[in-house]
């Protein structure tokens, strides 16, 4: 495997715009990660960041897939996007266009273009099509191993194609399937799950247009919110702020040891200072996920308890909160996903997570959802 591939193994990348990379460095150097920077003026952006000192990974994504405007992939890659990435001692990544419900011709022009040159990677914007069944995703995966290239993956969807069940049901085959590293770009909070089933490495974006692909048609973008730890989501300003003020009982769980918060709630951020503190708790889960060895059972189970405890303290909160809705890509995980390593805790409610996630799984408590938020 290529170096610069193997060095991003289990890494959660950050994704953002060449513009906001240089505000993003001291975060990449406390949690040891890289960016994906993204648009046409990405390279430009490596070179200064280097000067800068800046040694991490840094990965180049030309965006042509997305906007109104998107390149379709039987419009080919471009050579030059990628000799431009090595010549900056990059791990290229094509310039690939979008890739349509059953454009079989378009993706085997990306992969066989990536597997003409050196240590690049493919990367293949899907529509939601290809995860559709777990027939097509096989077949997606077959195609993907005959060339033998990494590739890297960006799914589209009008809210979050990992919320639906049998897309995300369908990518974990996917991930299962393949026998070349799986890269997932433009993700939020699913990206630590993707990483803990397989992924080689996941990207997780500074803002909602980065951490999905909307249709050309338009999608449905959040506005500004911050990530809650406890809850695994990310939620307006305002609506933290009513759910922390309706549920003193477990007001304990809100605050935040982020360098942002400082033990304080995510409350009256600015912008700027919303970003920092979503990275970095997100970060921070990585970093506990992957803190020590384990097996592929062992993290798979580790990602589970965390939806469990999440999907817990959104029980507690429905009781404060008239109409609280858990989100749809934790349910997703607890339904679609099990514990490989099923145990019972003595003492511990048989109500609660093992019932939404549909039988067998670990059980949780209130003091199980006061674990640490890294």
């Amino acid at each position: 495997m290529d170096a610069a591939l193997a060095g991003l193994s289990g890494r959660l990348l950050i994704q953002c715009r060449p513009a906001q990379s240089e505000e993003l460095l001291g975060i990449c150097a406390a949690h040891d990660t890289g960016l994906v920077l993204t648009g046409r003026s990405a390279p430009d952006a490596v070179k200064s960041l280097r000067e800068k000192g800046f040694d991490g990974p840094l990965l180049c994504d030309a965006e042509r897939y997305a906007g109104k405007r998107r390149v379709l992939a039987g419009a080919g890659t471009h050579p030059a996007w990628c000799r431009k990435q090595r010549e900056l001692g990059l791990l290229p990544l094509t310039d690939s266009g979008y890739l349509a419900a059953r454009d079989w011709t378009g993706l085997r022009g990306i992969l066989l273009a990536a597997a003409r040159k050196p240590a690049a990677v493919a990367t293949l914007p899907l529509a939601p099509w290809w995860f559709d069944h777990g027939s097509i995703a096989a077949a997606l995966a077959r195609e993907v191993n005959r060339h033998g290239v990494p590739v890297a993956v960006v799914l589209e969807h009008r809210t979050d194609p990992f919320g639906v069940q049998k897309l995300l049901r369908a990518f974990l085959r996917f991930l299962a399937d393949c026998a070349v590293p799986v890269l997932v770009l433009r993700c939020d909070i699913s990206a630590a799950g993707l990483l803990c089933h397989g992924a080689h490495a996941a990207a997780v974006g500074t803002r909602s247009s980065l951490r999905h692909l909307y249709p050309a048609s338009g999608g449905r973008p959040g506005g500004p919110s911050v990530f809650v730890p406890r809850l695994l989501s990310y939620h307006r300003i305002e609506t933290c702020a009513k759910i922390f003020g309706r549920t003193p009982e477990i007001e304990q769980l809100w605050t935040c040891p982020c360098p942002v918060c400082e033990d304080r709630t995510p409350v009256g951020l600015d912008r700027s200072s919303a970003v920092r503190h979503d990275l970095d708790r997100q970060l921070a889960l990585r970093d506990e996920l992957f803190r020590r060895p384990l097996t592929a059972e062992q993290r798979r189970s580790s990602w589970h308890e965390t939806c469990s405890h999440a999907s817990f303290v959104h029980r507690q909160v429905a009781e404060a909160v008239r109409g609280w809705t858990e989100p749809a890509n934790l349910r997703a995980w607890c339904r679609v996903t099990e514990d490989p390593l099923p145990r019972n805790i003595p003492g511990q409610s048989t109500t609660g997570a093992a019932r939404a996630s549909g039988g067998g799984r670990r059980r949780v408590s209130d003091r199980g959802a006061r674990r640490s938020d890294a």
